[in-house]
């Protein structure tokens, strides 16, 4: 699928069109060619890339069409690009967005863009989406065993090394019996997967297979295994985020994460890493959670801990998490960020 834009050169109007291209991989010269016979074909006057290669297709396809606008999402850390070709490439770029103010400050250092066509526009999410249901989440807490006196941590995750997931467990073994009998982690989510066998069943990345494996070991510890529990991939991610008390996310150097903003529309404090875009998501006075150094299970425990000891904070911290998110990541202010965008270049 491919999106671009029009404007009634009348009445100012943004009609966006939709294009469904054949699935067949085409080349970055093919696919540009493509656009531009949709160009002239339908007046577009706005294209807007969201992956590199489309960001390469759209900037050769405005060659010598100086009027064609074009705008790029930056998902991903900007690693260093300012050779010959990039100063090209990037000439090429009307806007770059991104959702997070880290991202942007690495593109100001590492890609040769001028930083006024830069803008800072959060990702929208479907608010409705996240409701609180009462009797849904003491089901799925009855069901997993957690106590009424327990604090519940969860996180939702590929069961990956990089996403500290070794660490959340390992934080378990800093705090002490007293500490433990309150804690209840939970660990929602599959090994990362890289293909399937020929019977359907899934091939796993060996790191996290081997992740996985170490999770259920320590899970047959007695000091541990009523304190651990695993549960698969769930759809309906939600009810379980809203089953937590606090979320946690121990990722080496997340980007940005979709995680932590469902966590907080759900009005859960944040356990997230000093690294990537999570101190903007957290807050760096620590208004919507805490922060812990990333691969550092101590670090993650005293993070633990301060919720033993100060569980009133989970309510404070949620509500300031909800409310941030609700009003930072709506699709209305999100749709009218990027429409004000589109008329202003």
């Amino acid at each position: 699928m491919f999106r671009a834009l029009a404007r009634d050169g009348r009445t100012k109007k943004i009609r966006r069109r939709s294009f469904t291209f054949s699935r067949k991989k085409l080349s970055k010269l093919k696919t540009a060619r493509l656009i531009r016979n949709i160009i002239k074909e339908h007046g577009i006057t706005h294209l807007h890339s969201h992956t590199r290669l489309d960001m390469w297709a759209c900037a050769l396809a405005k060659w010598n069409l100086p009027k064609i606008k074009h705008i790029y999402n930056l998902y991903m850390n900007a690693t260093p690009k300012r050779d010959f070709v990039h100063k090209w490439l990037f000439s090429k770029v009307d806007a770059l967005c991104s959702s997070s103010e880290n991202i942007l400050d690495d593109v100001k250092k590492n890609f040769p863009i001028a930083p006024e066509k830069l803008h800072l526009i959060r990702y929208g999410r479907k608010t409705e989406n996240f409701k609180h249901d009462g009797l849904k989440r003491q089901e799925l807490r009855d069901k997993y065993g957690a106590r009424i006196e327990q604090i519940v941590f969860g996180t939702l995750c590929r069961i990956d090394p990089g996403k500290g997931v070794r660490e959340l467990v390992q934080a378990l073994e800093y705090l002490n019996d007293h500490e433990l009998e309150k804690t209840q982690l939970w660990i929602v989510g599959d090994p990362t997967i890289i293909g399937k066998n020929s019977d359907g069943t899934p091939i796993f990345e060996g790191p996290s297979e081997e992740l996985s494996r170490w999770i259920a070991e320590r899970m047959e510890n007695p000091r541990y295994k009523d304190h651990i529990v695993r549960i698969p991939f769930q759809k309906d991610y939600v009810s379980y985020i809203d089953a937590l008390d606090v979320f946690a996310l121990a990722s080496y150097n997340e980007t940005y994460s979709l995680s932590v903003l469902d966590a907080m529309m759900m009005a859960k404090p944040v356990i997230g890493t000093n690294a990537g875009g999570t101190p903007e998501q957290v807050g760096l006075h620590h208004e919507r959670g805490l922060l812990a150094e990333p691969k550092d299970a101590e670090s993650l425990s005293q993070a633990f801990r301060h919720y033993l000891q100060r569980p009133e904070d989970i309510q404070i911290q949620g509500h300031k998490a909800q409310e941030w998110s609700l009003s930072k990541h709506n699709w209305p202010v999100t749709q009218e960020a990027f429409l004000s965008l589109y008329k202003s270049i």
